[in-house]
């Protein structure tokens, strides 16, 4: 498992290097492959792949590609549909986890968790709220729909194995961080390396959630 992951890996730090760096060329080279070489670590290591997982990470890559392309359309077309990509990559997540779990909360840490995930995200929208002015009602509607595919995965802590529901929930939460932190450097106050902070925690997310979905029972 661990060598079909290095091409993900590597392209990664390739990836987050040139963010450091600020050199265009790696950052522009590496992004496109960054999705791919994740669904190729998942589809090398399990048996019946995942439809809705391979149409999480693919929503994944369509935003990546959006968001790399110069927007100077009036309404901020690229943007625009870089967000559905990402929001429609979100509830393939949710889709996917959901199919492996019961969505329910009987055990005292699911619960916990999607309550801890759903105060979380009600702060982001309050701390956005001012920032979001015509773009109020899509961003409301991301916020919302990160929550659904983090309570999606909490669902599975009932119904998967713990260590395998626990990393899922780590890769969840942490790319809820990756999105505040672009979305506040976007909208809010710009953060000083922002591009760092927010690709190593978008990567690192993604891949927790696809390696958590992998230890799954189906």
């Amino acid at each position: 498992m661990l060598v079909s992951a290095a091409p993900f890996l590597i392209l990664s730090l390739i990836h987050i290097a040139g963010e450091g760096l600020r050199y265009r060329p790696v950052r522009y080279l590496s992004k496109p492959f960054l999705m791919p070489a994740l669904a190729l670590f998942y589809i090398l290591n399990t048996g019946a792949p995942s439809g809705l997982l391979i149409a999480a990470i693919a929503g994944g890559w369509l935003g990546d590609l959006f968001l790399m392309l110069p927007d100077r359309t009036e309404g901020k077309l690229y943007f625009k549909l870089g967000l559905l990509s990402f929001l429609l990559g979100h509830l393939f997540y949710a889709a996917a986890f959901v199919s492996r779990g019961a969505f329910r909360f009987d055990s005292l840490l699911s619960l916990a968790a999607a309550v801890l995930i759903l105060v979380y995200c009600g702060a982001v929208f309050i701390k956005l709220k001012p920032f979001m002015g015509k773009l109020f009602i899509p961003i409301t509607a991301y916020i919302d729909v990160i929550a659904l595919m983090g309570i999606a995965v909490t669902s599975c802590i009932y119904t998967q194995p713990l260590n395998a529901a626990l990393t899922a929930l780590a890769g969840a939460v942490i790319f809820m961080i990756s999105d505040t932190l672009n979305a506040w450097n976007r909208f809010a106050s710009e953060i000083p390396n922002e591009r760092v902070y927010t690709m190593t925690t978008y990567l690192a997310g993604q891949f927790l959630l696809v390696l958590g979905f992998l230890c799954f029972i189906p």
